[in-house]
């Protein structure tokens, strides 16, 4: 059953070589070759193959097959693929459900699907409690015959449905057929030239749209997936990964590559010598942040500018970024259209611009996707005009090259994430004792205003247990009126302009303190005083800590894993355990808010594309 509304939208015809058939052929013709690495484990293609194919039976004999919808709710690990592979080949369609959100979250996004199977590990089970459940490990898989299944999906079929940020306080899943996912394959595949040299590193979650081509490109292509199977996000550990394993491709935001980069400044960016690709995308790319690495001698690699929504089954453009096109325009262009996707600029009427003109970027083709799952309404209202209506300002360059302008409405890009800022609001107004509230970005961090009678510290843990750690802010503002435009509404501008600079209660401290706050205010941007200040309550995030951890062991001289600093919320106490005598001891509200940091943390997420 297809659970998305007509869209009116011609599509073209998808390649004859199916991706599925892809890597069965990879599995016969090599079966034991290294598919996948996920940390001391390995698995051929042939095994791969085996045990997906008995997966997929499984699900067949639970009477899942075609225009049905599996939830997946594993992190990377090796029984990922497996799953993955397994679900497509009953026919089904598969829906991840990150692990580490939080079970209100998880609960609002299994029904909002009407999931009735989830397949997990039995150590993650548990999280999803309220529905049936098939975990890797059952012993019945071994009695099941390994037999690729029969009347697999088809091209028009759904290939998965993922959830992003909705305006209206509910988060949307936007469903991707089969021909679109194999056009972006086939452009992915053929465009880095990948094949069976190449070793794809992951370390985004399985419940972003960036992190779907990765898994597959590299298993039609012959090459070997590699994922990082811990938590944190860690620079050296991931740094690591990429020398000793020889990774030769990574796709990640801006945010969470720029770390690796200044890590490796202080070897020659040896590290990072194996990449042929950087693919980068969901926020503005840093030509600056960039420069030295990709001139310096070491480099053998190009990054890759993508862009595209959920909607559209990830990227729909994309621009090569290389030591001899840095300074070619002042910005990184969103690029021009990978083949099989038509992108228009137009008017609110859906008329096209001329270029050099700003206007909505509207796009059609092969890659748009299903529409929402279970939501005609919200459907209707953005796929539009034979396509779908992103949202996004950009012109075309004379050249023919697409230049990102911002959003046209409140969805905002905060470290890469994609982000209704509806969402959060109505889930604050929600508490009984909030009255009013709005939330606003500044930079790469999250602010809420709030009118009513509670505290940051009561509201801070309502949204932990209701929405992905990435969508709680950092700093929460109270206020006795809002500020208004002339029309009555309330002035967003006015209201983040009101924001403080850093903590009224200055407690003065060492040296150390004192460069230890110097550092946190460059990664976070902006002056901060207070050495008692928790790091994550001022919007600090695993990227913030990672690249600060590299700094912290760069000015010491010392080595010492990222996990410590979750322990360490304070630049006093970061001195502390930095001083020629350390002696930290935390209280226990401390510690706990700690914890809570470090499981909030504990699994890096890729943002939705812009």
């Amino acid at each position: 059953m297809d659970h998305s509304p007509s869209l009116g939208i011609t599509r073209q015809a998808p390649p004859r070589d199916r991706w599925l058939d892809k890597f069965e052929r990879q599995a016969v013709l090599n079966p034991s070759r290294i598919a996948v690495i996920s940390g001391d484990n390995s698995m051929s293609y042939g095994e791969l193959s085996v045990r997906s194919n008995k997966l997929a039976n499984l699900l067949r004999a639970r009477g899942v097959g075609r225009g049905n919808f599996v939830g997946l709710g594993l992190d990377r690990s090796p029984e990922l693929p497996i799953a993955l592979l397994g679900i497509m080949k009953s026919g089904a369609a598969y829906v991840p459900l990150d692990p580490g959100y939080p079970a209100a979250r998880i609960e609002q996004m299994v029904n909002s699907a009407g999931l009735r199977l989830v397949v997990t590990r039995s150590e993650l089970s548990s999280v999803f409690s309220d529905v049936e459940t098939l975990c890797m490990e059952d012993g019945d898989l071994d009695a099941i015959p390994a037999t690729v299944p029969l009347d697999g999906p088809k091209s028009d079929d759904l290939i998965y449905a993922i959830f992003t940020s909705g305006s209206t306080g509910q988060p949307k899943a936007a469903t991707v057929r089969h021909d679109g996912f194999e056009n972006l394959l086939r452009w992915y595949s053929i465009e880095l030239d990948l094949g069976p040299a190449d070793r794809t590193l992951i370390i985004s979650s399985p419940s972003f749209d960036l992190t779907q081509k990765n898994f597959f490109a590299p298993l039609v292509t012959g090459g070997t997936l590699i994922l990082d199977d811990s938590a944190p996000y860690d620079v050296a550990r991931i740094s690591s990964l990429i020398r000793k394993l020889g990774v030769t491709l990574i796709n990640c935001t801006p945010s969470a590559f720029y770390p690796l980069v200044d890590a490796a400044a202080a070897d020659d960016y040896v590290a990072l010598a194996s990449l042929r690709f950087a693919v980068l995308g969901g926020e503005p790319i840093s030509v600056n942040r960039l420069r030295r690495w990709l001139e310096h001698p070491t480099c053998h690699a190009e990054v890759v500018n993508s862009y595209g929504p959920t909607e559209c089954t990830d990227i729909c453009a994309f621009h090569r970024l290389h030591r001899g096109n840095l300074d070619v325009h002042p910005f990184v262009p969103l690029g021009r259209e990978i083949p099989g996707a038509v992108v228009r600029i137009v008017d609110e009427a859906l008329n096209p611009l001329p270029d050099g003109e700003t206007g909505e970027l509207h796009i059609s083709g092969t890659g748009v996707g299903g529409g929402y799952l279970n939501d005609s309404a919200r459907t209707a209202a953005v796929f539009a005009g034979g396509g779908y209506r992103s949202g996004d300002l950009a012109r075309r360059l004379p050249s023919g090259l697409i230049e990102f302008r911002g959003r046209a409405d409140h969805q905002v890009k905060v470290n890469g994430f994609r982000i209704e800022l509806g969402e959060i609001e109505s889930t604050l107004e929600s508490h009984p004792n909030v009255r009013e509230c709005i939330v606003t970005a500044a930079g790469d961090r999250l602010i809420a205003f709030i009118t009513g009678e509670t505290d940051a510290a009561t509201l801070r843990s309502f949204l932990a247990a209701r929405l992905p750690s990435y969508m709680v802010p950092g700093e929460f503002e109270f206020r006795n009126t809002f500020p208004l435009t002339p029309n009555g509404k309330v002035d967003r501008l006015a209201l983040a302009a009101t924001v403080r600079s850093g903590s009224s209660s200055i407690q003065k401290g060492s040296s150390l303190e004192s460069r230890v706050l110097a550092l946190w205010s460059e990664v976070l941007d902006r002056p901060l005083e207070d050495p008692i200040a928790n790091f994550f309550d001022l919007g600090g995030n695993s990227i913030h800590l990672a690249v600060i951890h590299v700094r912290l062991m760069e000015m010491t001289s010392r080595q010492f894993p990222i996990t410590t600093l979750f322990g360490l919320p304070s630049a006093r106490a970061i001195a502390g355990f930095l001083s020629p005598a350390p002696s930290v001891s935390l209280a226990p509200a401390a510690q706990a808010r700690a914890r809570q940091a470090h499981a909030g943390f504990s699994r890096f997420r890729r943002p939705i594309s812009p």
